[in-house]
């Protein structure tokens, strides 16, 4: 008779994250299945819920802790001897290497049952804060403008960030005539163009 595989190991919340990491990497995160992972990592199937009550749990845990990774690079750029200008370009480009490197991880961050139809309480925490980290440098620059405009600037720049980066990662962003693009890097040219605006007295 085969042995009962082990409900604990030494640091199985962990080694769970990396599976799970690594599966919506290759598959993204519609299909992922906790017992599966389980089996995957070496435990029983029902080890993982002493960490991860649910499906959803463990969802928002990848989450987080992707928007710990892309705040901890916002927070270097936001703490750097730099100006306003290139802070914000700085992570304008920051956040689209992190869709290129991490795309279907993005989507759960951003587009998933973790976001829609309302947004999770904790990953909203980590929206304000790049929110802010964009408006910073904003006002930093013009610290005459009203609030109102501060916020219209940041969402405008957001969202272009993020549809850009967005499109990009889909594959439907095709120049109409041969030359058309940049010969520089087409995100580092739209970037440019978007901090332009966004300071634009």
């Amino acid at each position: 008779m085969s042995k009962a595989k082990p409900y604990h190991k030494e640091n199985l919340r962990g080694d769970l994250l990396v599976a799970g990491r690594e599966y919506i990497e290759m598959n993204g995160h519609i299909g992922l299945s906790i017992r599966t992972l389980a089996q995957q990592v070496g435990v029983s199937p029902g080890a993982p819920y002493h960490h991860f009550p649910d499906r959803r749990s463990f969802l928002l845990a990848i989450a987080i802790e992707g928007f710990h990774e892309l705040m901890t690079a916002t927070a270097a750029i936001a703490d750097a001897n730099q100006n306003a200008a290139r802070k914000l370009k700085r992570m304008g480009m920051a956040f689209i290497r992190f869709v290129e490197e991490n795309p279907r991880l993005v989507d759960l961050m951003y587009e998933s049952e973790l976001t829609m139809p309302v947004l999770d309480p904790e990953l909203l925490k980590f929206q304000v804060m790049g929110h802010q980290a964009l408006k910073r440098p904003i006002q930093a620059a013009l610290p005459d403008i009203p609030d109102a405009e501060a916020e219209v600037r940041v969402i405008t720049f957001w969202s272009a960030i993020y549809g850009f980066a967005s499109m990009r990662k889909k594959g439907v962003l095709h120049p109409t005539e041969p030359g058309a693009v940049p010969t520089v890097d087409i995100a580092e040219a739209v970037v440019d163009r978007l901090v332009v605006s966004a300071l634009a007295p």
